[in-house]
């Protein structure tokens, strides 16, 4: 139990830290929010080797589809932030990691029935394809809200030292474009490898669940908004709220159809 708690409390500490940093000119605080992000993510693949190793559902419910993709979400910030220093990012990822991260250490066990398809790989190879491109897409949005944030302070010259801690708006736009160039095609082949899987263990490639028809939605909206970037030269505050819509849908998919939408993909045991 007690290592259970050990990725969240990393988190927490990350996020005192990188707040701290946040609303204060303690560069230290940056550097230990830096190192304990870190940790949690080391301890968190481990937790997650262990989970694989045991042969247990990886994602087979709420709290621990919330743990693996709050994994994703820490981890791609730890690689970008190795591109891009982009601390003041931290402060947003940290938390959200926390509060993603805590479900599984404070559900009960055994409380949600376990799909046993869950056990096929390709089925796992699909979930993780998509939550590592979600969480790029996670990412994007807090960089598109904090570029609307700072455009919108410029304008009306409201320059606090909130705003002078934030990265430039062109480094913002590029954590967008990088995220969105890389997120796209890991989410198209992973529910590419959903509709092969769904025709091997259930019959048929697609059965018009709200799930379902919810994740083409994100996938089209995501589609625009790669073409926007690469055809049309998409860049700014349009590709900043693309990328805030984007992200309300996935969370609308993730938490309300996921509950209030019986089918393959709730998180009911159904």
């Amino acid at each position: 139990m007690l290592w259970q708690w050990i990725v969240p409390i990393c988190y927490f500490i990350s996020s005192v830290f990188y707040c701290s940093f946040l609303w204060t000119k303690n560069q230290k605080a940056y550097v230990w929010g830096s190192h304990a992000i870190r940790l949690g993510v080391i301890f968190q693949s481990i937790t997650l080797v262990r989970i694989l190793y045991d042969r247990q559902p990886i994602a087979g419910g709420l709290d621990s589809s919330l743990e693996l993709f709050s994994w994703f979400i820490a981890l791609v910030y730890v690689v970008l932030q190795t591109k891009f220093k982009t601390e003041v990012i931290g402060a947003f990822v940290a938390p959200l990691a926390l509060v993603m991260s805590l479900p599984s250490v404070i559900v009960p066990k055994g409380i949600i029935e376990q799909d046993p398809s869950l056990e096929n790989p390709w089925i796992l190879i699909h979930i993780m394809l998509v939550f590592l491109g979600e969480a790029l897409f996670t990412v994007a949005f807090i960089a598109g809200s904090l570029y609307i944030v700072q455009e919108r302070r410029i304008k009306s010259k409201q320059l606090g030292s909130f705003i002078k801690k934030l990265p430039s708006l062109t480094t913002l736009d590029n954590i967008n474009h990088i995220c969105l160039l890389i997120g796209f095609p890991l989410l198209t082949l992973g529910l590419a490898l959903g509709l092969l899987s769904a025709k091997i263990i259930w019959g048929a490639l697609w059965n018009w669940g709200q799930k379902e028809t919810w994740s083409l939605i994100t996938w089209f909206l995501y589609a625009i908004l790669i073409h926007g970037r690469l055809a049309s030269g998409w860049k700014g505050k349009k590709a900043a709220i693309g990328a805030v819509l984007g992200f309300c849908i996935i969370v609308f998919s993730f938490f309300v159809i996921g509950y209030l939408a019986p089918g393959r993909h709730d998180f009911l045991g159904r």
